[in-house]
C-alpha cells in the first residue's frame, strides 16, 4: 500500500510538471510578464523551470525508486522533504492566493499530496543502521 501512495503521488506530481510547462499559454506569460523588468521577468520564468525540474524529480523518485524512497534512510528523508514541500506550498497558497474557491481548490489538492507522501512514511518502518 505504501508503495503505491507513492506511485500515485508520482503521477500526481508528472500532472503537476506538465501544468507547470502549459503557465507560459495559460497565463499568457509573453504579455502578462512584459510589464515586469526583464530581471523580474526572468526571475519568474527561471523560478518556474526550476520547479518543473523539482517536480519531475519527485515523480521519477516516486515511481522509479519507490522502494528505495521507504526503504533507506535517505529515501525516507526524500519522501518527508517531498511532503514539507507539499505543506508548505499548501500554505504559501492561501498566504498569497487568499481564501477564493480556486486557491482553496489548490490547497486541498497540495494538501492530498502532502497527505500521500506523510502516510507512506508512516505506514513503513524506521530503518535501522
Amino acid at each position: 500500500m505504501p508503495y503505491t501512495l507513492l506511485i500515485i503521488g508520482g503521477i500526481l506530481n508528472a500532472l503537476l510538471v506538465v501544468f507547470h510547462i502549459m503557465f507560459w499559454k495559460i497565463f499568457d506569460w509573453p504579455n502578462g510578464l512584459a510589464s515586469l523588468s526583464a530581471d523580474n521577468r526572468a526571475i519568474i520564468q527561471v523560478l518556474n523551470i526550476g520547479v518543473i525540474f523539482g517536480l519531475a524529480v519527485f515523480a521519477v523518485l516516486s515511481i522509479v525508486f519507490r522502494r528505495e524512497m521507504l526503504d533507506t534512510r535517505l529515501g525516507r528523508f526524500v519522501t518527508a522533504a517531498i511532503a514539507g514541500f507539499y505543506i508548505l506550498r499548501a500554505v504559501c497558497q492561501l498566504m498569497f492566493w487568499g481564501s477564493g474557491t480556486e486557491s482553496v481548490i489548490a490547497f486541498v489538492v497540495l494538501l492530498l499530496i502532502a497527505f500521500l507522501y506523510d502516510v507512506a512514511f508512516h505506514l513503513t518502518k524506521p530503518i535501522r543502521k
